[in-house]
């Protein structure tokens, strides 16, 4: 069975962007931006156009006794863009405390019209949204937020951490799914056509999300993310 940076797709993004290499120090401030190709590990080789359809920037550094992320989303195909400032928990998986999420469209024909602003807060382990619990919701026990695993995973392969980590995820930094688990599943040696490199492999499952593998350096850098559903692949890296 292939590795899933193995699928047809993912293999040609790899041979296009290179394999990372040099220092990195996932403690330091700094910033991140990937690519993210939607994906369809069933069609055939060739049948999808190669260009990334949405931008990622991950920025992260610590403030006192907690962790700063500063996240935008950028869907290059409908204009879309999504900011979320977030003040987390230093803690394993880089759980948000407090946040501001913004969604806005750049188009001429959304401009003004879709734009709207969310405030987000853990308050005695329940989810706030704007003052007021979800539909759904219950008292967290450990959590965290999809884009923050960005950050954890990086922090949890220089500290060595193989733990199996259980946790309550806010998806979108709006919707609770329970039952996650943040799994260390040893190392796989990923090649391209120019190189290769040895990685820590983190897997998050859960129930109501996709499988999905996060590829580490041996620095410590996150530089690939995969599912069946979509490859996320670092683009470049400021100090």
């Amino acid at each position: 069975m292939a590795e899933p940076w193995e699928y047809i797709h993912t293999k040609r993004v790899l041979n296009k962007y290179g394999l990372p290499a040099g220092a990195f120090d996932p403690e330091a401030p700094g910033e991140q931006t990937y690519d993210i190709y939607w994906m369809n590990i069933r069609t055939r080789r060739g049948s999808r156009s190669h260009e990334p359809e949405a931008t990622l920037r991950i920025s992260a550094r610590n403030e006192g006794e907690d962790r700063h992320l500063g996240i935008t989303c950028s869907d290059l195909k409908f204009d879309n863009t999504t900011e979320i400032d977030a003040q987390c928990e230093n803690n394993a998986l880089t759980s948000p405390k407090t946040w501001t999420l913004k969604y806005s469209n750049g188009s001429q024909a959304g401009k003004g019209l879709v734009e709207y602003t969310q405030k987000g807060e853990i308050r005695n382990s329940r989810l706030l949204m704007d003052g007021k619990e979800p539909a759904h919701s219950k008292t967290l026990g450990p959590y965290t937020a999809d884009w923050c695993l960005f950050d954890a995973v990086q922090r949890l392969s220089a500290e060595k951490d193989t733990t199996k980590h259980t946790f309550d995820l806010i998806e979108e930094f709006s919707m609770i799914r329970e039952n996650q688990f943040l799994i260390y599943r040893g190392t796989s040696e990923i090649t391209t056509d120019q190189s290769a490199i040895i990685a820590d492999v983190y897997c998050h499952y859960g129930e109501s999300v996709i499988p999905t593998c996060y590829y580490v350096d041996g620095n410590g850098r996150l530089f690939l993310v995969v599912s069946t559903r979509r490859t996320v692949i670092l683009k470049k890296e400021v100090s």
